[in-house]
């Protein structure tokens, strides 16, 4: 499977109409939840949605190990929490805010009534297919792709969730992570990741800052997300000078 490239990602507001989104919002009630705040915890009961309207949150899940996991970023018009309302069954990650956040919260039956309501019972399976097909195709690249092409395809992934328009035809990302969490993402070591990551800024792909990454390069950045061999500057995606 490969990365399918220049495809911004679905998310729960983007599936309906702006009159569906705004009853969702106003059946809840406003919540502001700082850096750092625990919006939903993983095992916990279902009884409550958040959409939001503001912010970033950090998906995080429990491995096998006990280990910590950063799955994906998410931003506005997201719906929280929503297959686990649906189902009755225990929330399956953590979702915490990375920056001021602002939801609106309303319980589980009400989310329920809501969808039945409207019948988005079909827009919630769409939502939950893409997400799935989404993060098996995201495991499935970083099972065989190299250093710098797995971090390029990490960083594809994250601007396809909350990438925001920079320049003529840039990206920004905003991490709200640490370099350690991105390089787990990418299945590699901190400091692969770091060496990965100088390598796309050395051939002008994208620029780090503190907390966000500026990707100067989309069309390049996809090309090393699919581990084509040569990258702008003669960096190959193997993260070696080709030999001439």
């Amino acid at each position: 499977m490969t990365h399918q490239e220049g495809r911004k990602l679905m998310n729960f507001c983007s599936l309906v109409s702006a009159d569906v989104w705004r009853d969702l919002v106003e059946r809840g009630r406003r919540r502001t939840f700082r850096r750092g705040s625990v919006l939903l915890r993983e095992g916990e009961s279902p009884d409550s949605v958040i959409a939001l309207v503001d912010g970033l949150v950090k998906v995080t899940q429990i491995n096998e190990c006990g280990d910590e996991l950063t799955l994906t970023l998410r931003g506005p018009g997201e719906v929280l929490g929503e297959m686990g309302a649906l189902l009755g069954r225990p929330r399956s990650a953590t979702v915490a805010a990375v920056r001021l956040c602002t939801g609106f919260v309303l319980p589980a039956h009400a989310f329920r009534g809501y969808v039945e309501r409207h019948r988005l019972e079909t827009v919630v399976y769409q939502l939950t297919v893409e997400r799935l097909n989404s993060h098996e195709r995201l495991r499935a690249d970083l099972a065989h792709l190299p250093r710098v092409a797995r971090m390029a395809r990490i960083v594809s992934h994250l601007a396809d969730e909350i990438g925001h328009p920079h320049g003529d035809e840039g990206l920004v990302v905003e991490l709200g992570m640490v370099r350690t969490e991105l390089a787990t993402m990418a299945s590699m070591s901190r400091s692969s990741a770091l060496d990965a990551l100088s390598q796309l800024q050395a051939a002008g792909v994208l620029r780090l800052g503190r907390r966000n990454l500026v990707i100067n390069d989309v069309a390049h950045l996809r090309a090393a997300a699919r581990d084509e061999k040569q990258l702008p500057g003669g960096i190959g995606c193997q993260g070696d000078i080709p030999s001439m």
